[in-house]
Formats: C-alpha cells, structure tokens, sequence
C-alpha cells in the first residue's frame, strides 16, 4: 500500500512539473447583449482552442502554458450560410470554420495581447491600432503598480470619425484605423515617417486616447499601456464590461497598499490547477479502498499480484488522460 501512495504522489509530482498543472489560467467572459466568437491566434505555444462561441452570459476557462504568447478578439454577427461556410461581420479569421487554425489577417477589431512567463513576468496590452469592434477590460488577479486592471468601457462606435466608421445593414458594427483605411506612410508611420517626430497623431488615435487612456493606438505611444505582471497571475477578460476594477496604480502605492483579492483570485485558482490536484487525490483515495477491500477478500498468495493489477489500472497513461478529460470539461464549462 505504501509502495503505491508513493507511485501516485510521484506521479502527481511529474504532472506538476511536465506542466499539466502549471500555467495560469485565462477566463474570456461575454457580457454583452450578443453572441461573440473569440478568436485566440498564438505565436509561442499554444491554447487548448482557437475559437469557439460564448453567448451572453457565458465564461470559458482556459489553462494557459507559461511561455505562451498570443492575442485575443472577438468576432460578431457570425453565421453559416447554406454551403456550410462560417462567416462574422467583424473580426473574421476567414478559416470557415467557428475554429481558427492557421495563419491570421489582422482585423478591425479590439485586441489584447498576452505574454505568459516571459523572463519571469507576463504582461497583456489592450490595442486599437487596427480599429475596434467591442469594449472589453482585462482583470489581473494579482493587481500591483504594474499589474493594474485596463479597458475600454466606451462605446468608440459612438465617437469613431465619420470616415472610419464600419456598417452592416445600416447600422455601425466598428471602426476602422485609419492606417488600415488609408494605408499611407504618414498615418502609418512607415518608411520615412518612422519616427515620433515625424509620425503625427491623427484624430483616430486621438479619439481612442481620450476615450481610453490605457490602450495602444499609435506607433510611438508613451502611455504605459503594457501591464506587467507576476508569472502566476490569472486573467479575466471581460466584453462589454459594466465597469473597471478600482485598482488603479495611484490606489497601488506603497503607501495604499492593494485591497485583499483573494476571493476574487480563488474562482480562477480552483477552475484549473487545483481542481486536477484534487481529481488525483481522489484517484489515489480510490486505489488505497479497493486495495484494502481488495485485501481483505484475497489469501496472501494473491496480495502481490492484486497490487501489481492494481498499479497497472492507475497507470500514469490512465491518470492522465483522466486529468486531460477533466481539463477539456472544465473549458467547456467555465466558472462563469
């Protein structure tokens, strides 16, 4: 008995270090009024989906590698026409599928980017430099100076330029950069323009500055919109907020100290490594009862051949898949 609560405990000790337990984890939440499809598009690594649907209402955990890196969006207004071709009106991956495998075309929506244990931190950045489809507000568990809660809480459809504004059936669905509308060196910032002094801002980046101070829109933009992050801090991305965490870097300092997070950090914790923590401690709990019980019914000739049996049945392939399975229901579900 001994001899196999060793195995297990050695086995749960590799699934920690191979990284089946490791990372942390990314909840996409959708709260706005519609159904959204994000998009996650990696260049390190890679999530367990690249896109999938999330109705109003709807949450989705997903356990993140540590040296991921990737962005993630949302497409909007998505159908499948009668040749079986899925298609959204903004943010399209072109794939034809609700899946987004390969390669991506930038689109005229919000981003955010994630850099997960990268040099020992991970950091995220809100970007609209491509244009803008939904508000959205990404929230760290371990909120710090550098690690603050940012997002768009502003409809900028509102307050997008005339000329840039993005139409479907009559009705504004985005807005659209004008480096991605005009392409010019100038506005892009290419070529001979590739300098701040040279690269003006243009009324674009101007709006999305104004309505949404920590996001990126310009080229040379010197608002620390990157938020930089302990490696084992877990995000909640957020569409259509309600609103922002007050946990602001003047509500950082040293000297106001952070508010006490942990109930807040604890639905992310358990929706991931811990609850397969769990699910091998129940293995190893069922394996010593039917062992013992297993014992009790069997002469001594047939212990070590029951143990071997036994050691077999819970075999690391067996805990593994298992805790896989666990993962893939977790994702489904979310926590939301």
């Amino acid at each position: 008995m001994a001899k196999k609560l060793v195995l297990i405990v050695l086995l749960a000790s590799h699934l920690f270090v191979s990284g089946v337990l490791s990372g942390s984890i990314l909840t996409i939440e959708n709260k706005c009024n519609q159904t959204v499809w994000p998009v996650i598009f990696s260049w390190e690594s890679n999530l367990s989906t690249t896109g999938f649907v999330l109705r109003s209402g709807e949450a989705r955990a997903l356990p993140a590698p540590s040296s991921w890196y990737g962005i993630i969006s949302a497409r909007t207004l998505c159908s499948t026409n009668s040749s079986g071709y899925f298609s959204c009106a903004t943010g399209d991956c072109e794939s034809g599928f609700i899946e987004c495998p390969g390669s991506y075309s930038w689109s005229a929506v919000t981003y955010v980017y994630f850099r997960m244990d990268h040099g020992g931190v991970s950091s995220y950045t809100i970007t609209v430099e491509h244009g803008y489809n939904l508000p959205l507000v990404v929230v760290p568990s371990q909120p710090s100076q550098t690690c603050i809660s940012a997002g768009c809480l502003v409809d900028l459809n509102k307050t997008c330029p005339e000329d840039l504004g993005f139409f479907t059936g009559g009705k504004q669905i985005g807005c659209i950069s004008a480096c991605k509308k005009y392409n010019t060196k100038e506005i892009c910032c290419t070529n001979d323009f590739r300098s701040k002094q040279r690269c003006e801002r243009t009324m674009y980046t101007k709006n999305f500055e104004q309505a949404c101070p920590l996001t990126y829109s310009y080229a040379f933009e010197d608002n620390n919109s990157t938020m930089t992050c302990p490696k084992s801090t877990d995000f909640v991305l957020t569409f259509c907020p309600s609103s922002i965490p007050n946990n602001t870097r003047s509500s950082m300092s040293p000297f106001a100290g952070p508010k006490n997070n942990s109930k807040g950090k604890l639905k992310p914790i358990l929706g991931g490594s811990s609850a397969l923590a769990v699910l091998i401690i129940a293995v190893a709990v069922v394996v010593m009862v039917r062992a013992k019980n297993a014992r009790r019914k069997r002469d001594s000739n047939y212990e070590n051949i029951e143990a071997v049996v036994m050691l077999k049945r819970y075999s690391y392939a067996d805990v593994k898949k298992m805790t896989n399975s666990f993962a893939h229901v977790l994702g489904k579900g979310g926590y939301g």
